[in-house]
């Protein structure tokens, strides 16, 4: 039996871990979304706590504690993870003595959720599979202040999206073309990007500014704070929003996601969790 069992080892390779379970339970009272995460519901939740750098780490070095609550009509998700650099500026205008300049050295912090919409879900962007995400943002500079995230949906395809979507075209683990999209939902942003000042005031000022969000598009609250080394975030939508292009929390059933961490991230760089499975008790 035993030799039977190397034999299976060899030809099949290792087992398949079973996807990490996070259980959202019902609660009388949601959390405040103020980026604390001290109140009740939080200290009774179950804590799933995964790697941060998967799903190519078979032995993963960073960590992240997520927690879910609902109280029927509303869920909120907890995210604590560890980064000893508070980074909550964004490109911000700095004067130059006669004008201000942009400074690209100042690149925000921020985290995003992936729950699966369409297709089948897996949390490598580079897996090669058609499929779509509906994804919340948010980030510590633009959308922090305003105390919501940005609702996104991402696209995996392997056929260039018509306009007036962005893609890129992206190789996969086969070394096959797929395009990647992430176009904002319908609405208004939570953000706006500004003209620098003519006129010298403040020695930095920032590029973006916050704005009154409306449409899918903010259907996500979120709020976020960094003390000690970590940054503690928290969002709440809606368990059914009403529109299609979201995905559907509903009790007793389960919904495919992952979370991605970006530390003072520049052009996508990221480090994610394998596919993780969020169970609405």
């Amino acid at each position: 039996m035993k030799l039977i069992a190397a034999v299976l080892v060899v030809v099949w390779g290792a087992p398949v871990r079973p996807d990490p379970e996070l259980v959202a339970a019902k609660v009388a009272k949601l959390p405040v979304i103020d980026g604390k995460a001290d109140d009740d519901a939080w200290k009774s939740a179950k804590e799933l706590k995964t790697g941060i750098d998967e799903p190519l780490e078979e032995k993963p070095k960073k960590m992240i504690s997520i927690k879910a609550v609902h109280d029927g009509d509303s869920i909120c998700i907890l995210l604590v993870w560890e980064d000893p650099d508070k980074n909550d500026q964004h490109a911000p205008y700095v004067w130059k003595g006669t004008a201000y300049e942009a400074d690209e050295e100042k690149v925000e912090d921020f985290c995003t959720i992936g729950f699966a919409l369409e297709g089948k879900f897996d949390s490598d962007m580079k897996a090669g599979i058609e499929s779509k995400w509906d994804v919340w943002e948010w980030t510590a500079a633009r959308t922090n202040p305003s105390g919501f995230a940005i609702n996104r949906t991402h696209i995996f395809t392997k056929t260039k999206p018509a306009e007036p979507i962005k893609s890129k075209k992206m190789t996969d683990r086969n070394q096959e073309p797929i395009y990647f999209a992430h176009p904002y939902k319908e609405g208004t942003p939570c953000f706006k990007r500004v003209d620098a000042p003519e006129k010298k005031g403040a020695d930095v000022v920032p590029q973006f500014v916050s704005q009154a969000p409306s449409g899918p598009v903010a259907d996500v609250q979120a709020k976020g704070e960094w003390a000690n080394g970590k940054w503690t975030v928290e969002f709440r939508r809606k368990l059914n929003t009403g529109h299609k292009d979201q995905t559907v929390f509903a009790v007793g059933k389960s919904v495919a996601f992952a979370v991605a961490t970006f530390d003072k991230c520049e052009k996508g760089d990221h480090i994610v969790t394998r596919n993780l499975i969020l169970k609405i008790q």
